[in-house]
């Protein structure tokens, strides 16, 4: 799978590779996975080693917890980044997938979230922050989506009553908090080249 990006080619890599053998049946979580890879490459160079370097990675992984090969606790962001580290992804990538987008939130409805801290450090805010912004600019179908519209998408696929829709609630004003950071931190580095 080859996709391009404002910035570089994302050509076949072991994790696009993985993302395929794991989502590829799973709806439309690869397609999505795709694309987030894509805005996830167009922020990369926000961060600093070795959270640039891991972000693609991800990107890519981010839902492979949602696979019946990997899921165990239902708790995909957990599960996905167990799974990574039982088979030695890097931690920064492993950590990414933890703790990506309203997963501190979910962790706490699901009662997983001592678990989830004690297997992973949360990575640094801005690396956090610049996975969820590819996360939620992207739709569930592959698509560049607006935050507002994401957000809205997935809110109405969830009943009120779910775990994922009430996180989603809770965590939006942070999750809306690193969206605007994001977005201005692009605008400053568009602005200075």
């Amino acid at each position: 799978m080859q996709l391009t990006s404002t910035n570089t080619t994302i050509v076949e890599s072991k994790a696009a590779a993985l993302a395929d053998r794991l989502l590829g049946g799973v709806g439309t979580r690869l397609a999505h996975s795709a694309r987030v890879a894509l805005e996830a490459d167009r922020v990369s160079e926000l961060l600093d080693a070795p959270w640039r370097s891991a972000i693609v990675d991800a990107a890519w992984l981010h839902d492979i917890g949602y696979s019946a090969e990997v899921a165990s606790t239902g708790f995909h962001p957990l599960d996905g980044a167990s799974w990574l580290s039982e088979h030695a992804w890097p931690i920064e990538v492993c950590q990414r997938v933890a703790w990506h987008t309203a997963a501190s939130a979910e962790g706490a409805l699901r009662g997983l979230d001592e678990t989830l801290a004690a297997e992973f450090d949360p990575p640094p805010a801005l690396a956090a922050a610049a996975l969820a912004w590819a996360d939620l600019t992207s739709s569930a179908t592959g698509e560049r989506s607006t935050v507002a519209d994401r957000l809205a998408d997935i809110l109405r696929r969830y009943p009120a009553d779910s775990v994922v829709h009430r996180a989603i609630t809770e965590a939006t004003p942070t999750l809306l908090d690193s969206v605007r950071d994001i977005e201005a931190r692009l605008t400053s580095l568009s602005e200075a080249s």
